[in-house]
């Protein structure tokens, strides 16, 4: 018998979305190969999640148990990107509406083909950090002797990128930089932005995810280590912000994308910190 009792809020959270999967790939056109490997690999995650919380604790499957929500979280998003069908050419269109006139308000577009190289590449830096901003910021968790509150922290990260990963089905757009030919940052022949590109290229969907999940976990994260250390919140904050900044700068996501992602990862951290 399973002990639900065992179970972690983060580990029920993993069971939810893979379920919610699972009967997406049921009921919408898939693919045979992209069905089956929807099916496959969230049944993995679902099996390990219930075995993690059922199993005899010892140190070593303590740790595995804690850090194994970042390869959900990852395969949460590749799978998502699956049930990309066509793109909403009406939802793009509004969405590059209110860019060119922040853009033109704020004067970005100047701002990107004039602004300070440094600073540019400084921006596309931090969208690179992206990538191993979740776990540096659970080793930081677990080196602040806060290892206690791994749940709190998986379930804050988890709600920030399945809510942002899960619309993907339904909310289906391309990236601003689909638009653009030459956009102001490659025109800037910016070393991280052409490195940006090739990750992209081999690790990405290929599509937007609207909110950015970009914005929505690292602010998450950035706010769960601020509920155990201040300064060291502060740090991870700027980083926080300077890539969801990034995200919009470097035509990665729209302006929308990134602000409803900063609002659902300030929301996550709140459900996880202070809900949990």
């Amino acid at each position: 018998m399973i002990d639900i009792s065992k179970f972690w809020v983060a580990e029920w959270i993993v069971c939810a979305f893979f379920a919610y999967l699972i009967l997406l790939a049921v009921r919408r056109p898939l693919q045979g190969r992209h069905r089956l490997r929807v099916l496959a690999v969230s049944m993995v995650c679902i099996g390990l999640s219930v075995m993690l919380s059922q199993l005899r604790p010892s140190p070593a499957l303590q740790i595995v148990r804690e850090w194994i929500p970042g390869i959900y979280l990852m395969h949460g998003y590749w799978l998502s990107g699956l049930f990309f069908e066509r793109p909403m050419t009406t939802v793009e269109r509004r969405l590059l509406d209110f860019d060119r006139v922040l853009f033109e308000t704020l004067k970005v577009t100047e701002f990107l083909t004039r602004g300070p190289r440094i600073v540019l590449e400084y921006f596309e830096l931090t969208y690179l950090l992206a990538y191993p901003f979740v776990p540096a910021s659970f080793g930081v968790l677990c080196w602040l002797g806060a290892r206690a509150d791994a749940d709190s922290f998986w379930t804050a990260l988890l709600i920030a990128g399945f809510g942002a990963y899960g619309l993907l089905p339904w909310i289906q757009t391309r990236p601003p930089r689909t638009f653009e030919h030459v956009s102001p940052a490659d025109a800037r022949g910016l070393f991280f932005s052409r490195l940006n590109v090739k990750v992209l290229d081999n690790a990405s969907v290929q599509v937007n995810t609207f909110p950015s999940g970009h914005a929505s976990v690292t602010f998450a994260a950035a706010l769960a280590i601020s509920s155990v250390d201040m300064r060291l919140g502060l740090v991870f904050g700027i980083v926080a912000t300077s890539i969801t900044i990034a995200t919009v700068l470097g035509r990665y996501h729209y302006a929308v994308d990134s602000i409803v992602g900063l609002l659902l990862g300030v929301t996550a951290w709140w459900i996880g910190f202070h809900l949990v």
